[in-house]
């Protein structure tokens, strides 16, 4: 969470967003898609209910604020901590899903929830439509596969290999279908990159 909460405030410190509203998409980035995953699940949400999580994910949102004019993320290393961030909740939300033993096809539909919902609702907020429905390239498709791949790992083999095997699932497809062009499927006759940022 104070991953992604670091890149949420990076990105919107490089939209020229003000310093709340740096803050805010931060906090919404770090918290928001477990906070619909926790929902979903029944609980009561764990950014809520935990004391330091708020306080964590808003720090990490200041740090994420303070730094980004001085390391100004642009290109691969962006997608790449794009794709490290996603990676990270993804395995947050399958795990959850597994330990109060949701089904397996909901445990990968809630990692693919918390790995998107927190961005989703940042570009909404910023007045853009949400790059996880308009990216060309496989960022969806990327944490489709990584909810998959932590289920089957984090099931039959351990969370250590399911975390890092995410990671690179997500981070790699990511990266690698921007340096190489890939693009996610579309509809017969559509343009693939109408849309696209």
């Amino acid at each position: 969470m104070v991953v992604a909460a670091v890149f949420g405030a990076h990105v919107a410190r490089r939209r020229r967003v003000r310093l709340f509203g740096v803050l805010l998409a931060g906090v919404i980035a770090g918290i928001g898609g477990g906070m619909v995953r926790d929902v979903l699940l029944g609980l009561e949400p764990a950014a809520i209910t935990t004391w330091y999580y708020i306080p964590a994910v808003l720090l990490a949102a200041i740090v994420g604020g303070l730094t980004a004019p001085s390391r100004e993320l642009s290109g691969l290393p962006l997608v790449a901590a794009q794709g490290l961030s996603i990676g990270l909740l993804v395995g947050i939300g399958v795990q959850k899903a597994v330990e109060y033993r949701a089904p397996g096809p909901s445990a990968i539909f809630l990692g693919v929830i918390t790995g998107t919902f927190g961005g989703a609702i940042d570009d909404v907020l910023a007045g853009e439509r949400a790059v996880i429905l308009r990216e060309g390239h496989w960022l969806l498709s990327g944490v489709v596969c990584g909810s998959v791949v932590f289920y089957l790992a984090t099931v039959y083999i351990g969370f250590e290999v399911a975390v890092l095997s995410t990671v690179i699932v997500v981070a790699g497809l990511r990266v690698l279908s921007v340096h190489l062009d890939w693009t996610t499927p579309s509809f017969p006759g559509e343009d693939l990159h109408s849309g696209d940022p």
